[in-house]
Parts: structure tokens; sequence; C-alpha cells
């Protein structure tokens, strides 16, 4: 049976306690004033500040509107319905639950269409919990279990791929442009820091990073369309192949479930003709 997610967490560094504690904390993490919050939720700006100084109470329906003004993520809410006076209402459901059946049978449909091209299904932590045929080719370079092409959740080999990335291994060694690649994925990682609130996985990033590392230098003369993750793996026949990948990512589009909300489906597509012809070919063999 699903439990309904209750745990309040701190938020950069803050523990908020009362409901004008949470709307102060996310005002600042969206860098909003009293009164652009009240233009975007509707209200007027008297009432946002008698929220936040505790003169006034929220109505449930007040919470959510602000929540929704602020763009506050899922797991964020629950405390902040309790800080308000009311019972958690947002469950967080495990992919392997049987709540869950339908989702995973989508996931794993989206899954085998990217066929034969890398797709993984990570959760907010960057854990894999799904991957295709082309996913675990892939992550087998960097240890993950033979099985891992068994569609479904818990079929991966437990990778996380900030490790698989940053972490000194195989995969590490195989990326020939691991200074861009990893300039771009923090980038992408303090995005999603910034609108989560939560830099568990940033702090994570930056901890794995070499000592003194700093992003290359882009030569702006000549940018291209996308910067590719370039692998350079050994062949069937002993020689090196250069595969090249731009991904994309995707997410349930409209989630009212902690877990469910905060999972991504990253598909790896061919950003050159030779890396899809490679791929191609390797899965007709």
């Amino acid at each position: 049976m699903n439990e309904l997610s209750t745990d309040p967490r701190a938020l950069s560094g803050t523990e908020p306690e009362t409901f004008g504690d949470h709307m102060r904390l996310w005002r600042r993490i969206r860098g909003l004033s009293q009164l652009q919050l009240s233009v975007r939720a509707d209200v007027s700006s008297r009432h946002v500040s008698f929220l936040e100084s505790g003169r006034s109470k929220p109505s449930r329906p007040m919470v959510d509107t602000l929540a929704d003004a602020l763009d506050i993520p899922l797991r964020a809410r629950n405390p902040i319905l309790m800080a308000a006076g009311f019972a958690p209402v947002y469950r967080e459901t495990s992919l392997d639950e049987p709540d869950a059946r339908h989702i995973r049978h989508l996931l794993d449909m989206v899954l085998k269409g990217a066929e034969p091209f890398p797709a993984l299904v990570v959760d907010r932590h960057w854990n894999v919990l799904m991957t295709n045929a082309g996913g675990a080719l892939m992550l087998s370079a960097a240890g993950g279990e033979k099985g891992a092409g068994e569609t479904g959740a818990g079929k991966a080999g437990g990778l996380n791929m900030v490790d698989v990335i940053l972490a000194p291994g195989p995969m590490r060694d195989l990326i020939v442009n691991w200074d861009e690649v990893v300039n771009d994925l923090l980038k992408r990682v303090r995005r999603e820091a910034d609108h989560a609130g939560d830099e568990t996985v940033l702090n994570r990033m930056l901890a794995l990073l070499p000592k003194g590392w700093k992003p290359p230098r882009r030569d702006t003369t000549d940018v291209p369309l996308v910067i590719p993750l370039h692998l350079r793996l050994p062949g069937a026949d002993g020689t090196l192949v250069d595969l090249r990948f731009a991904s994309i990512i995707g997410s349930l589009g409209t989630p009212a479930d902690i877990g469910l909300a905060e999972l991504a489906v990253e598909t790896f597509l061919p950003a050159d003709e030779a890396t899809e012809a490679f791929l191609k070919a390797a899965t007709a063999a």
C-alpha cells in the first residue's frame, strides 16, 4: 500500500516551519517579491504579506494557488500543507508497486520504441530504474548487469548516472569529450536544483569532480548545434568505434504523484550517420 510522503525537507540549507516560512523560502528560490507573487497568484499583495507574517491563515485552495504560482514541486507540497494545518495529500509511488503497473507499461513502450538507440528511465537522484536493450549495452561499459536489457523497474543494475559519468571507472574513460559533457551536465543539474530547491544531486556531482577541475573554454566562432556525448568503444574486431549521441529528455505530462513527477526518460539518439548505421547494424546482427 502506498504511503503519503510527509517528511519535510531542508531546502537550500533552511528548515522552514510555518506556512509563512515556506512561502518566503520559495519566493527567494524563485526570485520573486511579494508583489510579483501576488500578480502571479491573482491575490492582493497585502494578503500575501499577511499570510507570510502569520496574521492570516490560508485556506486549502489558497495553499494550492500559491504553490502553483511558485511552481513548487510535489515533493515540497505536503510539508507546506501540514504547516498550514492541512493533511498531506500527495503519495510517493515506486515503479515496482502494483498501482504503478500501467505507468510502468507506458514507460516500457517508450523505451522499446527508441530501439535500437539507448534509452533510460531515471529518478530524481539519477538512479537508473529502467532501460531498453540499447541502454543496457551502453551501461554494460560502465559495469552494469548483463541482464539490464530487460526493460522494467529494477532491471538496470543499480547504476547511478552521476556516478557513471563522473566517478573514475570504465564509462568515464570511454567519454572522449568528458570535460564538455560534464560542463553541460553541471549546468543541467544546477537548473534542476534551482527548480526543486534541493541540491542533493548537485552536491554529489561537485564532490565527484576532480580537484581543480575547471569548465573547458569553447571556441565561440564555431559553436555546434548540440554538444554530443562522444564515446569511443572497442568494436567486435578490436578496432575503436566512435559513437556520438544527442539526448532528448522527457517526463510524464500531468503526474499527481511525487515519485512519478520526478521520473525522467532520457533517449540517446545518434548525432551522426555513422553512429546510426553502427547501432542499426549491431542490432540486426
